[in-house]
């Protein structure tokens, strides 16, 4: 029986990296496909794909991605150039730039939020300071947001 050469063509959507419940990684990823992380990640992750954390997930540190589906924990700097899509038990706490945003009641987010248009991510990036706006500041920091139906 004469075997045939199999090629295998790489393609984001065909897979998905996954850290487990139970598992602790710290360090830096970076992918071209899809991420799930179900345990614990601290560290900088950057994903040309989607980045989904689930309900027992936990990140600290930078994350970069194209969308996000988030459903436990986040603590950290997050951009994501496309959707932002917060599950109903999730919690974000951090600087938060995003180009579409979906919340749903019950969850919650402790920081800074802002919409990025191509335009404002590549200015982003060009200036690497951005000029102060005024001399005080609150020194509690920014209110807690939480959505609600």
């Amino acid at each position: 029986m004469a075997r045939t050469a199999r090629t295998t063509e790489y393609t984001p959507d065909a897979s998905i990296n996954r850290i487990v419940e139970g598992t602790r990684i710290e360090g830096e990823i970076q992918c071209e496909s899809n991420i799930r992380i179900d345990g614990v990640f601290v560290g900088t992750l950057r994903t040309a794909g989607r980045l989904v954390i689930g309900p027992k997930g936990s990140v600290q540190g930078q994350v970069n991605c194209e969308d996000c589906e988030l459903e436990g924990r986040l603590e950290g700097d997050i951009t994501v150039t496309k959707l932002l899509s917060l599950k109903a038990k999730s919690r974000l706490e951090g600087d938060v730039a995003y180009g579409q945003l979906s919340v749903e009641p019950g969850a919650e987010v402790v920081g800074t939020c802002r919409l990025v248009t191509p335009n404002t991510s590549s200015a982003a990036k060009a200036n690497t300071k951005a000029p102060a706006t005024s001399s005080t500041k609150s020194s509690s920091g920014p209110a807690p947001m939480k959505a609600t139906a």
